[in-house]
């Protein structure tokens, strides 16, 4: 018989224990969750719309943290199974096509005077990644620019195989993360010859589109985040008129050092420095109109429900065909000033928590 009172007792003492475990948290992270919490959905929903709450990005940047903050130690320099990361490119706007993996956000800008690919991915994709341009009438000599957001293994790895491959492509990242690629202990054979430095601010013009280059401490002591101008949308099921501006931030969770590099003494140097980039960031990206938000990690961004809607709008990618879809009249998934505030304030209030709870406040 006692043993089937202890039951109900054992509930009552996990739920005392959630209950102290949420009033412990400190009142400052608990301010910042609801506010991050409040910006996860739009007040109206759309059910045609559904990838516009990003439920994901909460929950990974507002996770309470387990600290000390210890630096990644893994080794993934194991060759993937194809199957397990391979995906197909996708088509966004006239001019930008996705072509990374699946949890990796690799974008190519094209323009009438070259090509511009954002990260690299691992060493054993990269070179299968430019390929997949080819789908879309784009040839991979044309890439001019391999501009790398952050120094990781799967943002730089891949960088090495294209500068081989393609000889004309300039490898692209900030003074501070080349210098972590020469300082960590990723496989020498996965470096890329040290090449362009980018400077904050910077503009690369190519044709019709302009990206500028922003170094934004975070993520890695050089993180590069981008602001996209340029971008159409004139030949697609969903077709406008207007110009898009696109913006990626660089790096995403917090991240105290890699592969033998530490980036920050502490965490809390490390969150604040997240938040100084961010804010500079969101400021930027207002002044330039942004409408689109691009995410290195596509969980983030709900990147992959975006490109699946985006697929059922235009199945046979002849754009500009008139397939009578449904969607037709729905604008593009990718385009959302709205959204892209509230993806903004979701980092800003997870990243404040993150700095409260590593300061106690």
């Amino acid at each position: 018989m006692m043993r089937y009172l202890m039951q109900p007792c054992a509930v009552l003492l996990v739920a005392g224990s959630l209950v102290t475990a949420v009033n412990a948290q400190p009142a400052a992270v608990r301010a910042h969750l609801d506010a991050a919490r409040a910006a996860i959905a739009p007040s109206e929903a759309n059910p045609h719309r559904p990838y516009e709450a990003f439920q994901a990005l909460f929950d990974q940047v507002c996770a309470a943290p387990t600290l000390p903050d210890q630096m990644r130690t893994h080794d993934r320099s194991a060759i993937m199974p194809r199957a397990e990361w391979y995906t197909y490119p996708v088509d966004i706007f006239d001019n930008l096509t996705f072509i990374g993996t699946k949890t990796a956000g690799i974008w190519a800008v094209s323009s009438s005077e070259g090509i511009i690919v954002i990260d690299a991915g691992f060493h054993y994709q990269s070179e299968e990644l430019a390929l997949g341009m080819l789908n879309f009438g784009l040839d991979p000599n044309d890439i001019r620019y391999v501009i790398v957001t952050h120094a990781h293994d799967d943002r730089y790895w891949g960088a090495r195989a294209l500068q081989e491959k393609y000889p004309d492509a300039r490898i692209a990242m900030s003074a501070a993360d080349w210098d972590v690629v020469a300082q960590d202990s990723s496989p020498a054979q996965f470096k890329p010859r040290r090449d362009m430095v980018v400077t904050d601010g910077q503009e690369i013009t190519l044709g019709e589109v302009t990206v500028t280059l922003y170094v934004t401490p975070g993520h890695t002591p050089g993180t590069v985040s981008l602001i996209i101008d340029g971008l159409t949308n004139e030949r697609s099921v969903a077709a406008d008129d207007d110009v898009h501006v696109a913006a990626i931030w660089g790096g995403t969770d917090p991240s105290i050092g890699r592969y033998g590099v530490r980036y920050y003494p502490d965490g809390e140097t490390m969150m604040r420095t997240h938040i100084e980039s961010l804010e500079r960031f969101i400021t930027v990206g207002r002044r330039a109109g942004v409408d689109v938000i691009l995410s290195s990690t596509l969980s983030h961004g709900n990147m992959v429900e975006k490109m699946r809607y985006w697929r059922m709008a235009n199945p046979d990618h002849s754009r500009g065909a008139d397939i009578g879809n449904q969607l037709a009249d729905e604008p593009h998934p990718f385009v959302s000033r709205e959204a892209v505030s509230r993806y903004n304030e979701i980092l800003l209030e997870c990243y404040e928590a993150q700095l409260a709870w590593r300061t106690g406040s």
